[in-house]
């Protein structure tokens, strides 16, 4: 040990358990001096030191290490020494193998954080450079592409340790990142052939991510770069959220200047090429609690600061903004200013990045105007008068102001709890603890709200695809231990554990694991685990559990909550319990023992919210303010209209650990990287070491074990495949075995013979990471000559292409050039050649002509003389024939003499001669004598008149042919419809097949073609036909246009939906342009046959020639009654009957109920139904679902021709096939049966029960069913003579294997007869008949008959199987038939709680069934059966599927038939079940029942709640569910069962996303776009649905609920529907041109409105619509709409949304209009909206008539005396406006008594209430004057004095004085015990005595209010006063009155008043 004593050497002494760094100072006379380099000296003995206690540093200890995983000495003071030599260099980062170690050096260190040094780091790998944070995040980013797995960074340590700092440096280095990749991809486009290898790539391996995506479109560099230049990058988006998240989630604490009061999770996701291409941030609790109380020493948010700071004198002055030491909110900590922190930077940092994220200024202004809000909300404060008071106006109307707020009723909300009592409001006043807690819940709220909203906005603009891979930073709160630690560093410290689960997790439990599994030679380390801290706190009554249990407690204190932890958890032992401290308990953590204050825990856990806060922030008339809160649930369960259960709203802590949980599992699916931040003092300076304070930190955060296992353990794990594959370039050189574990051992000897640094598991190979940055580096370098190599080749490839490029482009110039030359020279010489051409042959030429004309001179000569020569021939021939005929003439004629002369002479008798023979003769001897010989020239004359005559007769041909056609056509026409009468389908396919298209379009075109000549075609025909024919004729006339077949019946019409057209497309066989394309399958329907096919001579017509044209090209003018067949009238457009697919609700009872009437009067029936508005064309498809015709496979007849009596008879599969549905899932159901003693429900003792488990219900009977059926049926006996009953037997049926056998008696002891079914030749299903059942045997038919149509259908199943069934399906089918109608008990194991095994001592191998009614124990025989039905019961249970889905609940429920009513009730049991998507009900619970019905649940169906009048009336329990076209009446005898149906409908409809409709789609587009007006004016252009419109709608234009409502007015008419409602107003909107009377129409859509809420926004949009671009803008109808808009406008407000876009249009109209009458309803109505309150009654027509004319109106208010004045009101006027302009006309404004207006008759006389609209007054005057009751007339105002405060100081000249005269003399002494209401206090007068009992000043009130009807409490210091009294609402407005006006006098005079004046009432 020498050595170890020589001066100056450097050792290790051990103090305390810790090792400290010291040297020896001196070591002389057996004494050795050791000084630490922590400054302490130490002085032994030197035979009393010991190696144990001195031992000598490693050199590596004394130089310092990078990676501490290398140090050989290896304890805590070597880590911790390593650190502070690092640290005394500036050198703040310290590896840990991949772990990083970060001292926070509390000063800038700008050299580390520079350009330079992120392109340094991103060139090199881990470990090859000094440690940085940056190199991790370079490591990160490359194994993104190395492991091919999502990365996240874990960023732990204390709250100061630099957390956030180091998420700000990975974020910049990964966006540098980022944005080099881009430029790299950029240039790739931009340069393809570039061949300079990108160095800064961040992975070499990894190509696809830099280069250019293949299969994205190209775009432009100039495009690119305009895009980016537009909108900013993501990149700088990211950088860009970091400082405002800090501005407004960090604050300085007693540990840390910025430090994080939330936790966020930043996610990158990344591209293939490398770059940030999207992102998200979550956050994680906020602490809200900060923003209202901080801790001494601490500040709130730094935002409140910079806002005070940054902003300059004009904003500061709008925002009522002075120095922080005004605002409770920012003083009460005692810490304003920081010196450290730049708050005037913070600003202009916060407002540059918001402008750069697109927060628009109009933002910006908001948010920056709700933070001056809640500074100014906090400087609200309050006094005790009656309750609490607002005691500081100012403040109160800051506030009000910039939150857009009533000043009075954001005070009413403040400092009273409204409730309901008999209709009207009662608020109870507040002490003025709870008034600061609702001030500071509404701060919290507001800023919380905020948050969250700029969260969603960051995620907005940064949001991006995420198809590849991400990396995920997490920056959350430190661990904290401050000297109070209250619920939020609970949370806070939970969240910590949790992580340092996560990294123990990781770091120890799974790498060690995974060592053990694989085999390798290790010796565990043992690390300190939390697991058992994590259990105290969120296990199962756990801490967590335990507060949130006391959280549902109303009457649940901090103390209570203190007792049951203290109770439950004292003898954990990581739970501390103080012995003195009252208030305190304490946790173990990792980190150390933390004390935390219960105080408040319960109250911030709760975080209660109430709900008229919340509504109050809701009506705010900032639209940034009712964003915010528009989308939070109140804590009644839900801001919704339609019914729902009210659920239990989640805590704080429950929220927070579900987000933990999330968190999580969100982490294990990434690789993990950790940085370790350590804080080196606790006073936040600079160069400054804490030893003890850095110690603690390595200790409790498992430093040493983590160098440990970094320093012996393998983190780095690869497969053996992918370990080959990964470096398969290193292996070359080596001789490579076979398989691949050999290949990984050859190379890892090859680099690391020792095998110190690997080792070989089972499955994987395990390095270390020194040599995989070894191996890594090495694989780059040959990766890079590879790539060195392939680029030569490339650069080689590329020149030579170049080259021969090059080369060939030459060729080709050079080819060019001398064809070029070539030519030219070729066409001189052509040019010459033609010249020299062109001589000779015009020299040939012309000799030749010479020659030529010669000739033909000769020619024409010799033609000349032979022409004239025939010319004399001909004539001589010529006249030789004129003689001859001459010659003949005359013979003929003297014959003709010769004969007559003869007649003369006269005959003998007896031979008369015949008339007209002579003439006929004649012409025959002309042509007897007619010579043979003809000249040519006769031939010819002859020939042309043949010619002539044979073109006639064809015309004449032609012409008959087209009449004759016509009339055949007409004649089989009526032929084909006197046939149709009889068989339509038959005929008509027989047409359609037989049909020749071009024959008969050629005849209906020459039939029109007739037909236009009028009367000839008519004149024609008639010689053909006959002098019968004209009235056909005519008729024909008459019937020119054919409706086509099917006209008259439409049973067989085709279906258009067939083809492909729906209803409205086929009216009519007229072509619209939609379908003009292709060929109509209609277009010729209503055609008679060819006429080639029936002809009256017998013969086929000839075939006329093809149409030039096709037929629906024909002008559609009605002229052809071929060419347009009419569609069938009677067709319907929707069929209602026929089920529609799965998508939409159908309801099978419901059908078949319509069934059983006639069709005639059938809804959607009418022959035009089909055709539809345009409007309805934009808004039909809104949220319905299509409803499309469809035939099933049967035909529209299979689902019309059955009704509910005989409903049962489709239990056959043949039957309703294509709808039968399984209730079931396609997975194999389990089945168990076994005998069991059963104990419980109604059985008291042990009995033992066959036990079944079939269709997921557990059922027992009494015996075990040996049969597959049994039952009574009634048996026909003897013989076939009658029907009647008395021949009837009722006998026993069971039906046992394939014999059913009858007995007497269901004893079965004496057998009447047996069957055998496989004999039977048939079974009959005879449902029809008295739900009978046929047997036919070969002698015999059976004739039976069922009780039920059920138990007929179930007999008629069983036995079709049985028949046609082996024996061993017949066993098969014995085995699973436990009936449930002979079941003792059934029990649904989808209602099971849970099973599990029972500790019962007496009962072995027995278990317990819990469900929310019963508990059911079970025994079985054997251990092994009792496991074997429990694991089925649990499978059952956990497997909820239905097709495909889970299911919710199930169960039987009685449904109502469609034709029922209350007073005669048809109920019919029905298997519903529930899914996530809809409600469906089956005919039973088996397999394979049949579905009848399903309702498609979304976010507009509704649930109506069971009702007591409904179950006193009936007797059972109702649920009604409504959907889009059915509705559900349900019936139960359980109470519990209704309201769990109800209830978990209710649940599904209100997870269903809302549904949006065309008309708010385009409403947010204008709202997107409402600057561009040219955009603006395209959306209204393209979209008809926001424009006026003459067409009916048939859709409303919003989302409303289904479901049915009941109006006072429409009582009389029934229920009806909100969509009803809609279309009947928009209506009457549209008839508005000729109404007389406007005043009516007007009121009834006011009141519509007014009773119904969810309507009012489609009102709105209705208007709207109409008064958009209507087509006469001065029209009646138009000016009619504006004034009902108006009216609107000053009545009710539609929601924000459509209030927007309401101010949007009317602006617009007066920017399109002006100075026009609607310019000036669209101001009136804009001004009206601003000032609109919310109206309880219709205005009156007084009123309605001023709104019209755009004026105000007159009322008459009466003082005491018969006095009267007329005053002037509008819509808005309140009743303390009134009040205020009466005091200043009667000159009594200096009052300081209060007076009133007061709404009086004979029989009333009531105060109104200073905010009450006197327009809603006057209008509640008129109903009641309207109405029955003789004592509800004559209203009129009274103005009157309301509190006396001072009766001594009015002058008695003086009005005032005369009002209490008269008011005094009205009111007489009471003659019973009074409470009076005074100016000071309450007081309790005895009967005659004018002295108070008891006197309650207003000091001394804490509360008072109506806790009951007709009852008054006031509650005093130390007791409570209950009073019954009939009026407490006037005792409550008058106490109210008298505390405002004590309130006001105290502030504006601080002494006291006196008055005896009081008021009371009877009691």
């Amino acid at each position: 040990m020498d050595n170890f004593f020589t001066e100056g050497a450097r050792v290790w002494l051990k103090e305390d358990d810790q090792y400290l760094p010291s040297t020896v100072s001196t070591c002389s006379g057996g004494v050795v001096v050791i000084v630490s380099d922590y400054g302490q000296v130490y002085t032994y003995k030197q035979n009393a030191l010991s190696r144990q206690k001195v031992q000598a540093m490693h050199p590596s200890s004394i130089q310092g290490v990078e990676d501490m995983a290398t140090l050989d000495d290896l304890h805590d003071g070597a880590i911790m020494h390593n650190l502070h030599l690092r640290y005394q260099h500036r050198k703040i980062y310290t590896y840990i193998g991949s772990i990083l170690a970060a001292v926070n050096p509390y000063q800038p260190v700008p050299e580390l954080y520079g350009p330079d040094a992120v392109e340094r780091y991103s060139r090199q790998h881990l470990g090859a450079m000094e440690p940085h944070i940056y190199a991790v995040a370079n490591e990160c980013y490359r194994a993104l592409w190395r492991r091919g797995h999502s990365q996240c960074v874990l960023i732990s340590g204390e709250s100061g340790a630099g957390k956030t700092e180091s998420t700000k440096l990975i974020l910049r280095f990964l966006s540098a990142m980022s944005q080099t990749s881009l430029e790299a991809s950029s240039r790739d486009r931009t340069a393809p052939d570039r061949t300079a290898p990108d160095r800064t790539a961040p992975d070499r391996t990894a190509p696809d991510r830099t280069a250019p995506d293949r299969t994205a479109p190209d775009r432009t560099p100039s495009l690119e770069v305009c895009s980016r230049d537009r909108n900013p990058r993501v990149e700088e988006a990211l950088l860009e959220s970091s400082p405002i998240m800090e501005a407004f989630g960090n604050a300085k604490t007693v540990h840390n200047n910025n430090s994080s009061r939330f936790g966020k999770l930043v996610q990158l996701h990344f591209s293939q090429r490398g770059n940030i291409q999207g992102g998200r941030i979550v956050d994680y609790l906020l602490e809200k609690n900060r923003v209202v109380r901080q801790n001494p020493g601490e500040r709130n948010y730094h935002i409140f600061y910079a806002l005070l700071a940054g902003t300059h004198t004009p904003q500061r002055e709008a925002l009522g903004l002075t120095h922080a030491d005004h605002y409770y909110y920012l003083k009460q900590s005692g810490c304003v200013d920081d010196k450290t922190i730049n708050d005037t930077h913070t600003f202009k940092e916060v407002m540059n990045a918001m402008r750069t994220t697109q927060f628009s200024e109009e933002h910006i202004g908001d948010i920056l105007r709700l933070l001056a809000g809640v500074l100014h909300a906090g400087n609200i404060e309050f006094m005790t008068a009656g309750g609490a008071q607002v005691s500081s106006p100012a403040a109160l109307s800051r506030t009000s102001d910039l939150l857009g707020l009533n000043p009075e009723q954001l005070s009413e909300v403040l400092t009273h709890r409204s409730m309901i009592l008999r209709g009207e409001e009662i608020c109870t006043p507040l002490t003025v603890e709870q008034a600061v807690d609702s001030r500071d819940s509404m701060a919290m709220a507001l800023y919380s709200q905020c948050f969250a909203w700029i969260i969603r906005r960051l995620n907005a603009r940064i949001r991006g695809n995420d198809d590849f891979l991400s990396v995920s930073i997490l920056d959350i709160f430190g661990f904290e231990n401050f000297e109070v630690n209250r619920f939020e560093q609970f949370n806070i410290n939970y969240a910590n554990e949790k992580l340092q689960e996560y990294f123990n997790k990781h770091i120890f439990s799974l790498e060690q694991l995974e060592y053990n599994r694989e085999g390798l030679v290790w010796q565990d380390i043992n690390w300190m685990d939390n697991g058992e801290c994590l259990d105290l706190i969120e296990k199962k009554l756990g801490l967590l559990a335990l507060i949130n249990e006391e959280s549902h407690f109303p009457k649940a204190t901090d103390g209570t909550l203190l007792e049951k932890l203290h109770s439950q958890h004292s003898k954990n032992s990581f739970y501390v319990k103080p012995r003195v401290a009252v208030h305190y308990f304490g946790v173990k953590h990792y980190a150390g023992e933390v004390v935390y204050d219960v105080r408040g825990m319960l109250e911030k856990n709760r975080d209660t919210f109430r709900d008229d806060v919340l509504n109050l922030l809701r009506e705010s008339r900032l639209d940034f303010v009712y964003d915010l809160f528009e989308h939070v649930c109140s804590r009644s369960g839900g801001d919704t209209l339609k019914t729902s259960v009210k659920h239990r709203r989640p805590t704080v802590s429950s929220q927070f650990k579900n987000s933990l949980h999330s968190l999580m599992a969100s982490l294990s699916s990434s690789h993990p990287f950790f940085v370790r931040c350590i804080k080196p003092n606790t006073h936040k300076m600079p160069e400054q070491f804490n030893a003890v304070v850095v110690l603690n930190q390595l200790r409790y955060s498992g430093m040493l074990e983590t160098v440990k296992i970094r320093q012996h353990g393998f983190p780095i794990r690869r497969p053996f495949q992918d370990f080959c594959c990964r470096y398969k370039v290193l292996m070359r050189g080596v001789a490579l075995a076979e398989d691949p574990r050999g290949r990984c051992l050859e190379l890892l000897q090859t680099y690391d013979s020792s095998s110190s640094q690997w080792q070989l598991g089972k499955t994987k190979v395990f390095l270390r990471e020194s040599l995989e940055h070894r191996l890594e580096k090495e694989r780059e370098e040959e990766v890079l000559r590879a790539a060195m190599i392939i680029q030569a080749h490339v650069l080689g490839f590329i020149a030579r292409k170049q080259y021969r490029k090059q080369l060939q482009c030459i060729v080709v110039i050079q080819k060019n050039y001398r064809a070029f030359f070539w030519r030219r020279r070729f066409l001189l010489l052509r040019q010459a050649a033609l010249t020299f051409q062109r001589l000779v042959r015009g020299r040939r030429a012309r000799r030749l002509c010479s020659l030529l004309l010669e000739e033909r001179r000769s020619r024409e000569e010799e033609e000349e003389r032979r022409r004239s020569e025939e010319r004399r021939e001909m004539e001589r021939e010529r006249q030789r024939l004129e003689t001859e005929l001459l010659a003949k003439q005359a013979e003929a004629a003297r014959a003709l003499e010769e004969a007559r002369c003869e007649e003369a002479l006269g005959e003998e008798p007896g031979s008369p001669l015949v008339p007209g023979s002579v003439e006929e003769e004649a012409p025959a001897a002309a042509d007897g004598i007619r010579p043979q010989e003809v000249s040519k020239v006769e031939e010819i004359l002859r020939l042309e008149r043949e010619i002539q005559a044979l073109q006639r007769q064809k015309e004449r041909q032609e012409l008959s042919l087209t009449e004759a056609s016509l009339c055949r056509l007409h004649l089989l026409r009526d032929q084909e419809l006197r046939r149709l009468e009889d068989d339509a389908c038959k005929a008509a396919q027989q047409f359609l097949d037989s049909l020749n298209f071009d024959e008969i379009d050629e005849c209906v075109r020459n039939i029109e073609s007739s037909l236009g000549s009028g009367g000839e075609a008519a004149a024609a025909v008639a010689p053909a036909k006959g002098g019968g024919d004209e009235g056909e004729q005519e008729e024909e006339e008459e019937e020119e246009v054919d409706e086509g077949f099917g006209a008259d019946d439409d049973k067989d019409s085709p279906n258009p939906s067939e083809h492909g057209h729906s209803d409205g497309q086929r009216t009519s066989g007229i072509r619209t342009s939609d379908d003009s394309s292709e060929e109509d399958p209609y277009a010729n329907d209503g055609i008679a046959p060819p006429p080639g096919l029936l002809h009256p001579g017998g013969g086929a017509l000839p075939p006329p020639p093809p149409p030039p044209v096709a037929c629906h090209s024909v002008s559609s003018s009605g002229d052809s009654a071929y060419c347009h067949p009419q569609a069938s009238s009677e067709a319907p457009s929707e069929v209602e009957l026929i089920p529609p697919d799965e998508d939409s609700d159908y309801d099978q009872d419901d059908y078949d109920q319509d069934a059983l009437g006639s069709s005639a009067g059938r809804p959607g029936s009418h022959p035009r139904s089909g055709q539809w508005s345009p409007d309805y064309q934009g808004s039909l498809g809104t949220y319905s679902s299509s409803a499309a015709y469809r035939f099933s496979s049967e035909g529209p007849q299979s689902s019309l021709e059955d009704s509910e009596e005989d409903f049962d008879r489709f239990e056959t599969d043949e039957e309703l096939s294509y709808r039968r549905d399984s209730v079931y899932s396609c997975v194999t159901l389990p089945y168990f049966h076994s005998f069991l003693f059963i104990k419980g429900g109604l059985m008291n003792t042990w009995r033992r029960r066959w036990c079944v488990l079939k269709d997921e219900t557990f059922l027992w009977f009494r015996a075990k069913q040996e049969a597959l059926k049994q039952g009574w049926l009634l048996k026909k006996g003897g013989g076939s003579s009658t029907l009647s009953r008395r021949n009837w037997k009722r006998r026993w049926f069971v039906l046992r294997q394939s014999k059913l056998m009858y007995f007497e008696n269901d004893g079965e002891d004496k057998m009447k007869g047996m069957l055998d079914m496989h004999a039977a030749k048939e079974v009959v299903d005879n449902t029809g008949k008295e739900n009978g059942l046929d047997i036919v045997m070969a002698d015999r038919t059976y004739h039976l008959i069922a009780e039920t149509a059920e138990d007929a259908s179930q007999w008629f199943s069983v036995l079709s199987q049985v028949q046609g069934s082996t024996e061993q399906e017949i066993r098969e089918m014995h085995d699973e038939q436990a009936n449930p109608q002979n079941a003792v008990g059934t029990l649904d194991v989808g209602m099971i709680d849970s099973v599990c095994a029972s500790d019962n001592p007496e009962r072995s191998n027995s278990f317990v069934m819990i469900t929310a009614n019963r508990v059911l124990q079970c025994q079985a025989d054997t251990p092994e059966e009792m496991h074997h039905w429990i694991t089925l019961l649990q499978r059952c249970k956990g497997d909820t599927r239905v097709h495909g889905q889970e299911f919710i609940i199930r169960g039987w429920l009685q449904k109502e038939l469609k034709n029922s009513s209350r007073a005669a009730l048809k109920l019919k049991k029905r298997w519903f079940l529930l899914t996530h998507n809809s409600l469906d009900y089956y005919k039973s619970s088996e397999r394979q029942a049949l579905k009848l019905g399903t309702l498609v649940l979304n976010s507009l169906c509704s649930v109506v709640q069971p009702d007591d009048k409904v179950f006193k009336e009936t007797g059972y329990w109702n649920v009604t569910v409504f959907g889009r076209r059915h509705s559900y009446r349900l019936y139960t005898k359980l109470l519990t069962e209704a309201s769990r149906w109800a209830g978990a409908i209710q649940t599904v409809i209100d997870s269903k996303a809302p549904i949006d409709t065309p008309t708010q789609q385009l409403i947010h587009d204008i709202k997107e776009n409402c600057l561009n007006s040219e955009v603006v004016e395209q959306i209204y252009k393209r979209n008809p649905i926001l424009r006026h419109s003459h067409h009916p709608l048939h859709s409303p234009l919003l989302p409303l609920p289904y479901g049915d409502i009941h109006l006072s007015s429409l009582r009389t008419k029934g229920p009806t529907t909100l969509q009803d409602e809609a279309l009947k107003v928009f209506a009457s909107l549209q008839h508005l041109e000729g109404v007389a009377d406007p005043l009516p129409v007007i009121q009834g859509v006011l009141r519509t409105g007014q009773e119904l809420r969810p309507l009012r926004d489609e009102l709105y949009c209705q208007l709207v619509k109409q008064t958009a671009l209507p087509p006469h803008p001065g029209g009646p109808g138009n000016l009619c709409s504006w004034r009902i808009l108006a009216c609107m406008a000053c009545t009710f407000l539609p929601s924000r949304g459509v209030l927007r876009y309401l101010k949007f249009h009317l602006k617009r109209t007066k920017e399109l209009s002006p100075n026009s009458e609607m310019e000036r309803y669209a101001s009136f109505a804009l001004d009206s909206l601003k000032k609109t309150r919310t109206r309880e009654h219709v205005p009156a027509q007084e009123e309605i008539r001023a709104i019209v004319a755009c004026q105000e109106m007159t009322t008459m208010v009466h003082c005491h005396g018969g006095g009267s004045c007329k005053i002037t009101i509008n819509s808005h006027t309140t009743a303390g406006e009134v009040v205020k302009k009466l005091t200043w006309g009667l000159a009594m404004e200096g009052s300081r008594n209060m007076f009133a207006l007061f709404e009086h008759n004979d029989s009333v006389d009531k105060a109104i209430e200073g905010r009450a609209v006197v327009a809603d007054v006057l209008a509640k005057f008129e109903k009641l004057s309207a109405g029955q009751d003789p004592q509800a007339t004559g209203w009129r105002f009274y103005f009157k004095l309301y509190c006396f405060l001072d009766t001594d100081g009015v002058p008695r000249d003086s009005v005032e004085f005369a009002f209490m005269f008269e008011q005094s003399t009205d009111e007489a002494f009471p003659s019973e015990l009074w409470l009076g209401v005074s100016r000071q206090a309450v007081s309790l007068y005895k009967r005659g005595e004018p002295w108070p009992l008891e006197v309650f000043p207003y000091e001394q009130i804490l509360s008072f209010g109506a806790p009951l009807p007709n009852a008054y409490k006031i509650a005093v210091e130390g007791r409570e006063l209950l009073f019954e009294t009939p009026l407490v609402m006037d005792i409550a407005k008058l106490m109210k009155a008298y505390i405002s006006m004590m309130v006001m006098k105290r502030h504006s005079n601080p002494q006291s008043l006196s008055s005896h004046g009081s008021q009371s009432s009877a009691w």
